[in-house]
């Protein structure tokens, strides 16, 4: 069960956070969220190929475990530009969230597609303030990706070397360059060719 910090004192019945009730006023806010970037990165670190296409050289049983992923946590956030890319697929998933970064005002909320906004704190204390999800995927692109590790708010980074080397693309941090203290946990090559490798990012 999902912990909460709750910011306010006075006791009285509120609801907030898609119907938990707080049992006092005011927001709900998940504090213990995990926050787990995910990524398929080439040999070379690159994520997708310089045209957007982060899919065509992936190892399909890697795909296949990612979204499985997505669906078990709930939810996933994800760059405007890639949602748009891979929009069929992302509509796809099955009683997933789908959180949307832009700053256009255009974008309207559907019932499974929530528009972000702002930097990637504000952003992420959006998500906290008004979903009781339990950990959030971080799917990209390259630049929600270096956004949100140089504010440090990766918590854990799990990313699947494929056996490619792409030669030029799409940086696994875009046009950021953050620095990231990473402890192992785990290394898994159950699908033939892919390396995962799974860190805690030590803060």
């Amino acid at each position: 069960m999902t912990r909460f910090f709750v910011r306010t004192l006075w006791p009285q019945k509120t609801e907030s956070c898609h119907g938990c009730l707080t049992g006092i006023i005011g927001l709900c806010y998940n504090e213990f969220m995990k926050i787990t970037m995910q990524p398929a990165i080439s040999l070379d670190g690159y994520i997708a190929l310089p045209g957007g296409d982060s899919s065509s050289w992936v190892n399909p049983a890697d795909e296949e475990r990612y979204n499985q992923e997505v669906e078990r946590c709930g939810c996933v956030l994800v760059g405007r530009t890639t949602y748009q890319e891979y929009k069929d697929g992302f509509d796809s998933y099955k009683n997933v969230t789908i959180f949307v970064c832009t700053n256009n005002e255009a974008y309207t909320d559907t019932d499974t597609v929530k528009y972000v906004k702002g930097n990637a704190s504000e952003i992420i204390d959006s998500i906290k303030n008004n979903y009781d999800f339990s950990e959030l995927v971080v799917c990209g692109g390259g630049e929600v990706n270096g956004m949100l590790a140089e504010a440090s708010l990766i918590d854990e980074l799990v990313v699947s070397i494929q056996p490619v080397v792409l030669g030029q693309g799409i940086p696994l941090f875009g046009s950021f360059k953050p620095a990231l203290k990473l402890k192992l946990i785990s290394v898994n090559q159950d699908i033939e060719g892919v390396t995962q490798n799974h860190y805690q990012v030590i803060k």
